[in-house]
């Protein structure tokens, strides 16, 4: 049959997973496959099926013609890995308008910082949700430290979790940010070395989660899972060359990372809260409202122009860009404290403290940098306005934590209690009917009030009747963290 002709379509640049289509010398096909042609087994199975069904191709230059494939991706891979690492890192500052730097150094040094960053995501778009939005940026600039936080954002569908991830996710620069609405387990291994470092890795809705019958979520993210908890990735893999033995190389992923997702789960396996900050959308009837009356203005074209806009994000990210390496300190740590009994204070307190350091972070140009003659570090201290913007935005988060319930179960316990007394029975589909949320949602939620002793159910009838009988238990735990002004006090003392 003469000439061997193939084509090979990758599923991904430089993959040797794809399509296999083998042409004869008059370029008519005569097969083709999806297999991954490195695979020495997959290939052997392939030659044998071709040579066999067209007498006229040899094996041997088959197998000869598909290995130079697979040689010509390994050295296309590579090359792209040398200019990747030999390329300079480009210097985006230079090519920002001094009108546009000097407006950004001026939001960093203004007292009124976070004001400001809270009055731009609503002017892009975001109607409420104040606390969310501005916690969620805190969170993404904290990529360009050692420790950086990582979140998960609960709520029901519809509520705009994903929404206000990616919104935010606009004030930071382009080259921070590393989006997918899925990505498998093992996606991160593969990216070119570097590729993750002090980035932000944005996940989409949770998918591939298994749920037991109390709503907790888990999910096959493992990798990211070990990127946050330890700041870089390594997998040993074996490699096969034909003729030689098998042996085992090491894959390196450099982190650290900020990593963001969102679920609709009520509840998140520990695995997860070990190492992500939960926060909750704000499903109240008052946020559908803002939402609502931000959606007409929308239609009425009352909205800030895209020049605005545009302004907007350049001058977040050139703010971002200005942003230098710094060190935080928190010199007045040992006056913070949480419940020692309870053990989620383990992850909390670590997630308070880095929280501060984010802020702190972010206030560097309000702040006077400090050496350390023994290190040679730069570093600066964080403060009790630090302290003070921490304490609003992560009091509730936190309170949360030590809550008997979670807080979407709050929720519907109170709208519950809006609707009934102690002496009425309610059934799940009153619940849907008063909260518009879906069956499988209510059943969700309601499953920890009837856990902790909060709302009994009867089932003996059909449906189930429940009850509201020790309302009481739903208490928050007392948390024991200082207020802003004990802080302040303290740093006086500690100044004298």
């Amino acid at each position: 049959m003469g000439e061997i002709r193939i084509d090979f379509q990758p599923d991904k640049p430089f993959c040797t997973k794809g399509t296999l289509i083998i042409y004869d010398s008059e370029d008519n096909p005569l097969f083709s496959n999806t297999l991954d042609i490195a695979n020495s087994k997959k290939r052997n199975d392939c030659v044998k099926e071709v040579s066999e069904k067209y007498q006229g191709i040899e094996s041997e230059l088959l197998e000869k013609v598909i290995l130079q494939k697979v040689a010509d991706i390994a050295k296309d891979r590579q090359k792209a890995k040398d200019t990747a690492d030999n390329e300079p890192e480009k210097d985006y500052l230079k090519d920002t308008p001094p009108e546009i730097r000097q407006a950004a150094l001026d939001m960093l040094k203004s007292e009124k910082l976070f004001e400001q960053i809270s009055s731009d995501i609503e002017a892009i778009g975001i109607a409420g949700e104040q606390e969310l939005s501005l916690t969620i940026y805190i969170i993404m600039t904290s990529r360009l430290l050692d420790k950086p936080l990582s979140v998960i954002v609960q709520g029901a569908s519809a509520s705009g979790k994903s929404y206000i991830i990616e919104t935010v996710s606009k004030l930071m620069p382009p080259e921070a940010i590393v989006q997918a609405h899925d990505f498998s387990d093992q996606a991160l291994y593969y990216l070119p070395s570097g590729s993750l470092k002090h980035r932000v890795i944005i996940s989409g809705e949770r998918v591939n989660e298994h749920r037991s019958k109390d709503g907790y979520a888990e999910d096959n993210t493992k990798a990211f899972r070990e990127m946050v908890a330890s700041g870089v990735l390594r997998k040993a893999v074996t490699v096969t060359n034909k003729g030689k033995k098998p042996k085992t190389e090491m894959i390196e992923q450099p982190g650290p990372i900020s990593y963001l997702e969102s679920s609709t789960a009520a509840n998140i396996h520990d695995e997860d809260l070990t190492r992500l900050l939960p926060l909750v959308t704000d499903e109240s009837a008052n946020q559908t409202k803002r939402i609502i009356e931000a959606q007409r203005r929308d239609a009425k074209g009352q909205t800030i122009s895209d020049a605005r806009l545009q302004e907007i994000i350049l001058r977040h990210h050139t703010l971002q860009r200005l942003l230098r390496p710094l060190a935080v300190r928190i010199p007045y740590i040992d006056s913070i404290s949480l419940p020692e009994t309870n053990i989620a204070t383990r992850r909390t307190y670590q997630q308070f403290r880095f929280a501060i350091n984010s802020v702190a972070f972010l206030r560097q140009e309000q702040k006077q940098i400090q050496h350390d003659e023994t290190t040679g570090q730069e570093y600066i201290e964080a403060d009790e306005i630090d302290y003070e913007i921490v304490y609003g935005l992560m009091n509730t988060v936190l309170a949360r934590t030590y809550s008997p319930l979670n807080q979407q179960s709050r929720d519907l316990l109170q709208k519950v209690l809006e609707h009934t007394d102690t002496d009425t029975e309610f059934t799940q589909k009153d619940c849907e009917q008063w909260c518009g949320l879906s069956n499988t949602t209510v059943r969700r939620r309601i499953w920890p009030l009837e856990s902790a002793g909060i709302i009994t159910v009867n089932k003996e009838t059909k449906p189930y009747r429940h009850k509201v009988e020790h309302p009481e238990l739903a208490d928050v735990a007392d948390l024991s963290l200082p207020l802003p002004e004990d802080i302040a006090e303290r740093i006086a003392i500690m100044s004298e």
